[in-house]
């Protein structure tokens, strides 16, 4: 807003242009326009530099508010506030004005003083504003990258521990993949006839995610032990088994952004898979119930993957051997309940490995040989096919891994599934069928914003397929929290009216729209006297008018300034003049209710408005209170004796917006200087005059 310092003034007439000029000139450069057209060039060309328009409602050809439409349809009235140029007492037109977006009116006679004042309040609120959209932007911007930082942080270590599994052991892509599903089938089964592990969903989810992990410790273990052929010695055998303690040791290096509950899992998972229940196991020998439960299954589903699947020692055994060998304890003991959860899913680990092994071309006997990873020597294709499937299954770990929450609508079968971080969030089941005879987003959002989640989702297309959206949703514990909506829609490609479905992700962004809030709310606080400045006055000024939605609750406006403030200000020094203003300020907001509005509005100007109140006679004594105070600074030995002229206008008898009564108790203040200052002066008592 610095490089804004360009006034526009749009008048037929050049005597008026001359005397804004003349108002004006000493602190903005003033560019002219006699009509409507040519302030529209004016504006499209100095559109960057232009701090304020003067504007002239009636001008031949294209007219004032004619230029107030094309302003408002080319979006450049969020950036440029207008003032229209009226003569005095012809307001026929106001209404549609305002409508249309004009800030304030000055009058043609015009008065000095409320020209110039009016204009650097307003050009100084813009400038305040944009320096808060500007801090703003920079602090989401900040806050994002910290975010992305952190993820990316999080991606490279799942990344270095998954080529760490993935290319050290020759058979590893397909082995953390099995171990995987079983430990999720097992899980589950756990979950729901053994509850006093006091599992639930989400647990076996980040704990069948983890169990990929359990072999991270083979990275310190040589590639000659791993891929020998043949049986190990002793002492080879040893060094195998280290690979418990040294991936034990590794998940004790990283930090979890889940908690300290996912970090216990992964560890137990690295150093204790290889533990069983009789206690023989490596390398703690823990027994029975010390070895956690999520450990157990992770043990079980690594054994049965290693009966099955080719390795360079043995062969493969049949799934329904490998099954039978863990259960009759042939490859060592386990918790007895456990193995009864084998038991139950046995028939699903068959039916899953039964269509692996027929998609991927495999033989009988479950060698599966298009599932085995080829030796090192083999043909580059193979390796290849063999990456091409590591990076699917290292992103779909990172979906998973997500802090977003991702939904997805069928339209052929009207319905609608729910990621697992979702599901949580919300505490909602993972499918719904009838979605949209079910769902509840009218009731779930507040109704502006629902209507504009609407207006958007009905303007998508296959031009524009996607939306993005701020919105505040609840949560079960009955807070709210935003959002960030991104909704892309599905179309069909052979006919693109046709509606398949959408996508959504919702992010958090709770956090971030606290800190803007904070930000706002320090912008919109006068830093010397701490009351709200004009900004956030009217910001309350239109919450009060929202509560009294459904009738019109009576405001009283009071506005105000002190009397020969720069006289006070130029002989005592700006220091004494600051320690005044706030004095005064303390003063009137003591005199009122805490749900009264209490504004410095800039330079001497205090603003009040009373809520429930528009009694001329409990207004005159409860102001009259202010116009003579004795305020006592470090400055002066005595007390200084300070007056203040005041104006009120009362809603809705004088004016229903914000900006039209200010420009009401503003006139009643000049008659309250006119008359002598130190007075209350009633806007409704100069209409009267005026008709009289």
């Amino acid at each position: 807003m610095q490089d804004r310092q360009t006034v526009l003034v749009v008048d037929d007439q050049a005597h008026h242009r001359s005397t804004l000029r003349g108002l004006l000139g000493s602190a903005y450069q003033v560019i002219e326009a006699a009509d409507g057209n040519e302030a529209l060039q004016l504006i499209e060309g100095c559109f960057s530099r232009l701090a304020l328009i003067l504007l002239d409602i009636d001008m031949p050809g294209i007219g004032g508010l004619e230029v107030l439409r094309t302003m408002g349809d080319r979006g450049w009235l969020k950036s440029i506030p207008v003032f229209l140029i009226i003569e005095e007492g012809k307001t026929e037109n106001l209404a549609m004005a305002y409508e249309l977006g004009v800030m304030d009116v000055v009058e043609k006679p015009f008065r000095p003083e409320v020209v110039r004042r009016r204009v650097d309040s307003v050009v100084e609120l813009y400038a305040h504003r944009f320096e808060l959209e500007r801090v703003v932007r920079e602090q989401t911007a900040h806050i994002r990258e910290r975010e992305h930082q952190l993820r990316q942080t999080n991606k490279s270590i799942v990344e270095t521990l998954s080529a760490a599994i993935e290319f050290r052991d020759c058979s590893s892509e397909v082995h953390v993949r099995r171990v995987r599903e079983v430990t999720r089938l097992l899980l589950e089964d756990v979950m729901e006839f053994w509850p006093e592990y006091g599992l639930d969903q989400e647990q076996v989810k980040q704990i069948s995610d983890l169990s990929v992990m359990h072999d991270i410790g083979k990275a310190a273990v040589p590639d000659a032990l791993l891929n020998k052929n043949g049986r190990l010695t002793g002492e080879e055998f040893e060094q195998i088994k280290a690979h418990t303690v040294y991936g034990g040791e590794l998940v004790t290096h990283i930090s979890f952004t889940q908690g300290d509950h996912v970090h216990s899992y992964c560890y137990d998972i690295c150093r204790h898979h290889h533990e069983r229940w009789d206690g023989r196991g490596y390398p703690d020998g823990l027994k029975g119930e010390e070895i956690p439960i999520w450990v157990q299954a992770v043990a079980i589903a690594d054994v049965y993957e290693a009966l099955i699947s080719n390795r360079v020692y043995k062969p493969a055994y049949e799934a329904e051997e490998a099954i039978r060998m863990i259960l009759d304890g042939e490859c060592g003991a386990f918790n007895p309940k456990i193995l009864t959860s084998l038991r139950r899913v046995a028939p699903r680990l068959l039916m899953e490995l039964k269509g692996e092994a027929e998609q991927d071309g495999g033989g009988a006997g479950g060698k599966e040989p298009g599932l085995v990873r080829p030796a090192r020597r083999e043909e580059a294709s193979t390796d290849a096919q063999t990456l091409f499937e590591l990076e699917q299954e290292k992103y779909r770990v990172m979906a998973e891994l997500s802090e977003d929450m991702i939904f997805t609508y069928n339209a052929l079968f009207d319905s609608m599934e729910f990621s697992e971080k979702f599901c949580k969030v919300f505490q909602i089941p993972a499918y719904m069928q009838d979605y949209e005879r079910y769902h509840s987003s009218p009731r779930m959002l507040f109704p502006e914003e629902y209507e504009q989640l609407e207006e958007k989702r009905q303007s998508l297309s296959w031009a524009v397929p996607e939306l993005e959206m701020d919105l505040r949703l609840p949560l079960p514990d009955g807070s709210r929290s935003w959002f960030h909506l991104t909704l892309h829609l599905l179309l069909d490609r052979r006919d693109r009216t046709r509606e398949l479905g959408y996508v959504g992700r919702l992010t958090n962004i709770n956090r971030i729209k606290s800190e803007a809030t904070e930000w706002q709310k320090r912008a919109n606080t006068d830093a010397l006297t701490q009351l709200c400045n004009r900004a956030g006055a009217h910001v309350l000024f239109e919450e009060l008018l929202r509560e009294g939605r459904d009738g019109a609750v009576p405001l009283t406006v009071a506005f105000m300034d002190i009397d020969h403030f720069k006289d006070l200000n130029d002989t005592l020094g700006h220091e004494a003049g600051d320690q005044i203003l706030i004095r005064f300020g303390r003063n009137v907001r003591g005199l009122f209710r805490p749900d009264d509005i209490v504004s410095r509005f800039g330079g001497d100007e205090f603003l009040v408005v009373m809520k429930n109140m528009g009694d001329p006679v409990f207004t005159q004594s409860k102001l009259g209170q202010l116009c003579s105070q004795s305020i006592r600074i470090d400055q002066c030995d005595q007390p200084l004796e300070v007056s203040g002229s005041i104006g009120v206008a009362f809603y809705p008898r004088d004016g229903v917006e914000f900006d039209d009564l200010l420009r009401k108790a503003d006139q009643a203040l000049y008659h309250s200087k006119r008359s002598g200052r130190g007075r209350v002066s009633f806007y409704a008592d100069l209409t009267s005059e005026q008709t009289n």
